[in-house]
Formats: structure tokens, sequence, C-alpha cells
């Protein structure tokens, strides 16, 4: 079950991350940061009526700290993809979302079998294939740049979810998210940009936030359910953006990469597995 919702939490976030894209290039990322970013925290908060949640503390603590890295992941995920390719962006951001939740969770006690740290090093080798057969895409460097740093953010915005407990519910999600959203402001208020779009222009961050404000649930109860699976699976969004960038967005994929994202996969789907 845990492997399932994490599962379902990627796919949120890959659809997620693609009205937040097509936003961006309209008003600019910092714009549909904090629209999304606040949508996602009402989303998640309407998500507290619905599910059993008790209010805690500590889980409450864990959720701002993955706002934080939420902050820094969505802002540099979307900003990467208006300066490179998805091709590119994406296969960084996997990597690190399923090899720092991970270690977080083997580190705090999980089981790890030999095929499923072999599975972490076979998506490793399939992000250098991606990276190194990618000259064809456009602004290598700096995707791996952005991406790194987004990787970073996102895995540990997940990974500060681990030890969540099942009472706690999607409070840890509406706390996540409303961090985010004031890290969102402040950063857009200090570069001047604005925090409303304009008319005609508000329909992808918002639907961006409420798929975003899912996702964080689904993560949370996949955690709550099986942790390993739930932070190896629910990092696999990356993949699901792959997609979307080529069909959606016409980004550029050659043979070699597919074949390294194809890697990135088997090595996530033996982590599963084991």
């Amino acid at each position: 079950m845990g492997a399932l919702l994490g599962a379902l939490s990627a796919v949120s976030v890959g659809i997620s991350e693609m009205f937040g894209r097509r936003g961006s290039q309209a008003v600019g990322v910092l714009t549909v940061g904090v629209v999304s970013q606040a949508m996602a925290a009402l989303t998640a908060l309407a998500l507290v009526m619905v599910f059993p949640s008790e209010l805690s503390w500590p889980d409450l603590g864990r959720g701002a700290i993955s706002g934080v890295g939420y902050a820094v992941g969505m802002v540099t995920y979307l900003g990467g993809l208006l300066r490179s390719s998805s091709t590119v962006i994406s296969p960084t951001v996997a990597t690190l979302t399923v090899v720092i939740p991970f270690g977080v969770a083997v580190i705090g006690g999980e089981h790890a079998s030999t095929l499923a740290v072999t599975g972490v090093g076979v998506a490793i080798i399939g992000l250098v294939l991606i990276t190194v057969s990618g000259r064809a895409a456009v602004g290598i460097r700096k995707g791996l740049i952005w991406g790194a740093t987004s990787g970073l953010g996102y895995g540990i915005g997940l990974a500060a979810l681990i030890d969540t407990s099942t009472s706690s519910g999607s409070w840890p999600a509406v706390s996540q998210r409303f961090v985010a959203c004031i890290l969102t402001v402040m950063l857009a208020t200090g570069r001047r940009s604005p925090v409303i779009p304009p008319r005609g222009i508000r329909w992808p961050p918002l639907f961006s936030g409420i798929f975003g404000g899912l996702a964080s649930t689904l993560y949370l109860f996949g955690l709550q359910a099986d942790a390993l699976p739930a932070a190896v699976t629910g990092a696999m969004f990356p993949a699901v953006s792959v997609v979307v960038g080529r069909y959606v967005f016409g980004d550029n994929v050659r043979p070699p990469q597919v074949a390294g994202l194809s890697l990135v996969l088997v090595g996530v789907t033996g982590v599963v597995i084991g």
C-alpha cells in the first residue's frame, strides 16, 4: 500500500508541475509558486476534514521543515525547466529525491535488501547516461545545477516527513505547504515579482496547487503505511514530468536519454520490490 500511495503521489506531483510550468511561461516562476503553494495548503487543510487527523506539534514541525525543502525544490525545478529541458532537470531531481529519503529511511531503521541498494545504484547509472548523452538538449550545465538544487530541496523535504505518526493524518502537509507559501511570498516580494497572476492566467497555478496538496497528503499516508517503498515511489514524479515535457511542451528526447530514464525507473522498481 505504501508503494501504491507513493506512486499516486508522484503522478499528482507530475501533474502539478505540468500546470506550474504552463503558468510559469506566462507570469513567472515565483508568481506561480505563491499561488500554487497557497492552494496546496488549502487543499491539504480541506483533506484534514475528510481523513482522521490529530494535531501533533512534532509532526507539524516536521511538516514545516519539509516545507522549506519544497519551497526550494519547486522554485528551482520550475526555474530550471525555463532554462533547460525536462530530460536534464527531471532525472537529476529523480535520483536525489530517491537517494536522500532512501538513505534517511535506512538510517532510521528501515530494512533495505541487497536488491533495494542495487536499485539505487542502477538509478544513479541511469542519471549518468542521461546527462552524458544529453548534448543535444538545451542548457545542460544550467539544467544540472538547477536540477541538483531542486533535488536537494525535494529530497530533504520528502525525508523530513518519514517519521510522522499515523494519527497526525494530513496535518504535516498543511504546515509543509503553508511554510513553503510564506517562503515563496518572501522571495517574490524581495525580487519585486507579483504574487497574484493577472486575470485569465490564474487557473494553471490553482490547479497546480490542488494537485500539489493532494500529492503531499498521499505521500504522507504512504509513509505511514510503509515508509521505505513510499519514500522511493513518491520520488518518481520527474518521470511523469519527462513524459509531459515530451508530449505537452515538445522537449527534445534522445534515444540514449530514454535508455537512461529507463534505468532510473528500473532502479526505483528494484528498490520497491526489494
